[in-house]
């Protein structure tokens, strides 16, 4: 197993990081709400264009109101407030809850309004900031929306958890003008706990949508600790199947394959403590993939961050024995295989990672400093094959707390941190925001001479250099040639390509700290032995091969060895690759 990173203990982040490749932030801004005693983040989501959306809860400054209201803010991908919004009664505590942005760029938000009772409402707005309707939802005295996903045939999907003495779920539709098209209700069973409390879920088409709950009973039996629940029900709210895994879920996530991973916590009775589990299920039917214990920490463990890009997934959760506390993390495959592993001693607290559209994972992190006591956000970038491509503190805002509280991604690659920062004498809440730019790219077209097929599926071996560090690769070639890569590595840098079969040859090219470069690269043929050179070894090889379909030495690809391969290996007799 490699190491994604290997840390002494004893120098916790602030020396580790110092030492990696720096991540480029394009900008940062600290939002004040004005006419307020703060404001602290709450849910935030991106639009098709990279425009970022929070809403968060503020706190009015005249002492006689006691209550919280949302806020909604927009930013640009170039940083631009682009408008504010409030929501809200002054007589009454509103919690935003979720959001979903539909496929027009307008979005949905569930609103939490608490009081004596509690009840829910779903919102549209318009992405120029515009209140479309709002719904009420108030089915028992206790209503909280926990999901919403946008419908591309238009309106929302909402996971609602209600109850009284209990908690149970509901699955609603809305249409795009607010309309309630279904209203699928599971109280809460009559048990001691009385109790299905509901993560999260996930629609598998226009007929079915996965329900993901927990419950700490098994029939009317309590349990050691809570078993989740996967339940898939039909446009009319009937179930399809349900299934029982043995873990308490908190995070789940779909990979580019379609299965769904879960990530949470079990009881492990010998060691007595909470520990971390991920299993690997086909929503389809609900069947098992895998199940795998990470057992890359001792101690108590929370489920904390779970993100997927492809098939790699990542998990990281926070642990603490009696003596000392940390956080660690798994990179994987959907065999279970791990790639890497991390772990930190100190106090760290895993917020949420991300899948990015360039293919990255990307994890917030926060440390507590100390001298003073202060909470800090860094990022990790994290390439799919385990390599640490980049990571860092983001920039101060302020000199006290900045503690993180999501990441968001946007389309083009890159990733919003946001923070809750205390500023100013009063140590006021505001809402911090980063922007980070991934990795930078290297693209383009490898042209193989001589080789008449398609290259696509052939493998080409990339090395990077900058002075003493190096990053190696390996890509599967695309149709006609194509790649596509990401390396933590900018400057000026040396980059090698090898394709076994053709000589390897090394550029000199100019990385930013992010964005595209695009480079073509046509490598000599006729290496038959792939010594990474071209002499009688090769020439004997082709000769004793002569007549026959040995593929080694058709160099040309053509299905047969014969004139062609001969005269591509004597054009070419005498050169050595780079």
């Amino acid at each position: 197993m490699s190491t994604m990173r290997l840390v002494l203990l004893l120098c916790g982040l602030v020396s580790a990081w110092a030492a990696m490749h720096a991540q480029n932030v394009a900008w940062s801004r600290l939002y004040v709400q004005p006419d307020s005693r703060g404001i602290f983040p709450q849910v935030a989501a991106t639009d098709s264009q990279g425009n970022l959306i929070i809403a968060g809860r503020y706190l009015h400054s005249a002492s006689n109101q006691p209550f919280n209201n949302v806020a909604l803010i927009k930013y640009s991908p170039s940083g631009d407030l682009l408008w504010t919004r409030t929501i809200g009664l002054p007589d009454q505590a509103e919690y935003a809850e979720a959001i979903a942005v539909a496929t027009d760029d307008s979005f949905y938000l569930a609103i939490t309004q608490a009081d004596n009772n509690s009840i829910a409402f779903v919102q549209r707005w318009s992405a120029s900031g515009d209140l479309l309707w709002s719904v009420s939802i108030n089915e028992s005295s206790y209503d909280v929306v926990r999901q919403l996903i946008a419908r591309p045939e238009g309106g929302v999907e909402v996971l609602h958890a209600f109850g009284s003495e209990g908690i149970g779920f509901a699955r609603l539709i809305f249409d795009s003008n607010g309309n309630r098209l279904a209203t699928n209700l599971y109280w809460q069973p009559n048990t001691y706990l009385a109790n299905r409390t509901p993560v999260g879920m996930l629609r598998l088409n226009s007929t079915t949508t996965l329900v993901i709950f927990v419950d700490g009973e098994v029939g009317e039996i309590l349990q050691g600790y809570s078993r989740t629940y996967l339940r898939a029900i039909n446009s009319a709210g009937g179930t399809v199947y349900e299934r029982i895994f043995p873990l308490r879920t908190e995070k789940f996530a779909q990979a580019g394959d379609g299965t769904l991973y879960l990530l949470g916590d079990y009881w492990d009775a010998s060691n007595r403590q909470m520990r971390l589990r991920l299993c690997r299920v086909n929503p389809s039917n609900g069947n098992l993939l895998g199940q795998w214990d990470l057992g890359i920490a001792n101690g108590d463990a929370i489920p904390d961050v779970l993100a997927v890009s492809d098939t790699v997934w990542l998990a990281s959760g926070g642990w603490e024995t009696a003596a000392t506390r940390g956080m660690a993390s798994a990179l994987g495959l959907p065999n279970g295989t791990l790639l890497g592993t991390q772990v930190l001693e100190g106090v760290y607290r895993p917020v949420a990672g991300v899948g990015t559209a360039s293919g990255a994972l990307v994890q917030l992190v926060g440390e507590l400093l100390p001298n003073p006591d202060r909470w800090k956000p860094a990022l990790q970038w994290l390439r799919t094959d385990g390599t640490l491509m980049a990571q860092g503190y983001l920039p101060a805002l302020s000199a006290a707390d900045e503690a993180p509280e999501l990441l968001v991604a946007s389309p083009d690659g890159a990733v919003y941190a946001i923070a809750t920062v205390n500023q100013g004498a009063q140590n006021v809440p505001a809402i911090g925001i980063w922007r980070v730019e991934p990795p930078p790219t290297l693209t383009g077209r490898i042209t193989l001479q001589g080789y008449l097929p398609d290259p696509a599926g052939k493998t080409a071996y990339f090395t990077i250099t900058r002075g003493s560090q190096t990053d190696t690769l390996t890509r599967t070639l695309g149709t006609g040639g194509t790649y596509s890569l990401q390396t933590g590595l900018s400057g000026t840098v040396q980059v090698r390509v090898y394709v076994p079969g053709w000589l390897g040859q090394r550029q000199t090219l100019t990385l930013s700290s992010s964005g595209v470069v695009t480079h073509e690269w046509t490598l000599i043929g006729g290496d038959v032995n792939r010594d990474n050179q071209i002499n009688n070894a090769d020439l004997l090889i082709v000769l004793f091969s002569f007549g026959t379909n040995d593929a080694q030495a058709d160099v040309n690809g053509d299905g047969a060895v014969n004139n062609a391969d001969l005269l591509l290996v004597l054009f070419n007799f005498g050169a050595t690759g780079d």
